[in-house]
């Protein structure tokens, strides 16, 4: 978690810090140091999200899904990189090429059905796979994306499949 919190404080600073170079009046999704904040789901996990261009072409995302409820609390805090594939022809949509990696815990405990049993346990994960992001207004970004994720669960074991996400952003300029 301290972890998390050293990046979310070091993206804001670098973001301050050179704000003053942005242009005026290009659109959001080609600027350099942008940063945006919103929501980020790639189903079934989804969470708070943070998103950094380092350049045109590049931006880091950090997503934390603190976010569980029931008798099985479920977190995952993640990084990913995003590759914008620029097309000759501007458009308000931006595809990309995305790769990450994360860690997720969880806890149970059955004691509210009588049965004196908890577990904890955390385990990583990665993905990648291709979405867009269409920006509106020059402030607010929607993304869709499919991909393919891995879960390495415990002693060998591990879930992958198939997963779809999307995202709302609202880019500070």
């Amino acid at each position: 978690m301290k972890k998390i919190v050293l990046i979310f404080s070091m993206v804001i600073f670098i973001s301050v810090q050179s704000n003053a170079q942005v242009k005026k009046n290009t659109p959001v999704e080609t600027k350099k140091n942008t940063l945006g904040f919103g929501f980020q789901a790639s189903l079934p996990a989804w969470g708070l999200s943070a998103k950094y261009a380092i350049s045109d072409k590049a931006t880091i995302q950090a997503t934390i899904a603190p976010f569980s409820s029931g008798v099985t609390k479920i977190n995952f805090y993640g990084l990913r990189y995003i590759h914008k594939l620029k097309l000759e022809t501007p458009t308000a949509i931006d595809p990309y090429l995305f790769g990450g990696a994360g860690i997720i815990t969880y806890s149970t405990d059955l004691s509210s059905f009588g049965v004196n049993q908890k577990s904890s346990d955390s385990f990583s994960s990665y993905s990648f796979g291709a979405g867009f992001e269409y920006v509106t207004a020059n402030v607010l970004g929607l993304s869709l994306d499919l991909g393919y994720g891995k879960l390495s669960v415990t002693n060998g074991v591990a879930l992958s499949s198939l997963f779809f996400g999307g995202g709302v952003h609202y880019y500070i300029r």
